[in-house]
């Protein structure tokens, strides 16, 4: 009876597997499904004609932009346009939809009305994997991957020359030396999310990240958030830099220091625009002076 009872057991024990992982394959199921309904509505673009390198004007031209199902805008008839080699700070209370503009000025989102140009060419049309390297991107929420920190700066991307341009965009970012006194340098493993680095350092390195391949136009999304006064004044050397060498720059800040390179100001308010001018008409009706950086943080 025994022995019976353990040969039957080992006979049921494939179909008790089954059933126990028979949720899993349900799910796995409905997952494949849902993937394969986005692939349909998403088809691949159609190649397009591949454009010369930007000279980086900037043209948003009354763009909205809805979420699915919402009848109220984030953003509701924006326009403003700089020339190549200008700086644009874009400000605003929370919520006004800064980050969201900046979403549809790097092509992450289509404008639901209007559009956003970059020497004249739609960016919403223009092939996602040129037009990355013309653009370089610091988003608010800054995401790392569990790799190197060199791999992280090149966007995992190979090739020739590569080592030197991961290098050219860490000393630009001012954050060299710091790679450098990591334990490997820049083989320093940071892990998943940069959990081995602190927010200032990954930030600074986000930054080189965006910088690398000498962009023609720089998106960057709060990059002042996690720095300290040594970052701010690097931050500050880093816009000079870009200015200096005609990069088209877009600095979304809530930290005045970082606004005294630019040359237009963009006030949003409600997802639509407050003011819009050069850099002293607007903070003369805002009623905020030129915020200097210290000369003891300068000269550090």
């Amino acid at each position: 009876m025994f022995a019976g009872m353990i040969l039957l057991a080992r006979a049921l024990m494939p179909i008790e597997q089954s059933v126990g992982t028979w949720r899993q394959f349900v799910s796995a199921g409905t997952a494949y499904r849902r993937v394969e309904a986005l692939l349909r509505a998403n088809p691949p673009p159609p190649a397009t004609t591949k454009l010369p390198r930007p000279k980086g004007g900037l043209a948003v031209q009354g763009a909205s932009f809805y979420l699915p199902g919402q009848t109220r805008p984030l953003l509701n008839q924006i326009s403003c346009a700089i020339e190549p080699g200008e700086t644009l700070g874009i400000i605003g209370p929370s919520g006004a939809g800064k980050s969201t503009l900046a979403r549809l000025i790097v092509g992450i989102h289509a404008p639901s009305a209007g559009v956003v140009r970059l020497d004249g060419a739609n960016v919403a049309q223009w092939d996602r994997a040129d037009f990355g390297r013309h653009v370089g991107y610091l988003p608010q929420e800054i995401e790392l991957f569990s790799d190197t920190v060199a791999a992280n700066i090149c966007r995992f991307q190979s090739g020739e020359g590569t080592d030197e341009d991961i290098v050219k965009a860490a000393i630009a970012a001012g954050v060299h030396e710091i790679i450098l006194a990591l334990p490997r340098g820049y083989e320093t493993q940071i892990g998943e999310g940069g959990v081995n680095l602190s927010g200032g350092h990954r930030q600074r390195i986000a930054l080189a990240r965006a910088l690398y391949g000498n962009p023609s136009l720089v998106v960057l999304d709060e990059p002042s958030s996690n720095l300290d006064m040594d970052g701010d004044v690097a931050l500050a050397d880093c816009l000079e830099k870009l200015k200096e060498d005609g990069r088209t720059v877009v600095v979304i800040s809530h930290r005045h220091i970082s606004l005294n390179t630019v040359d237009k100001i963009l006030c949003l308010n409600g997802g639509a625009v407050a003011m819009f001018g050069p850099r002293k008409d607007v903070m003369a009706k805002l009623g905020v002076k030129p915020v200097a950086v210290p000369a003891f943080a300068a000269a550090n």
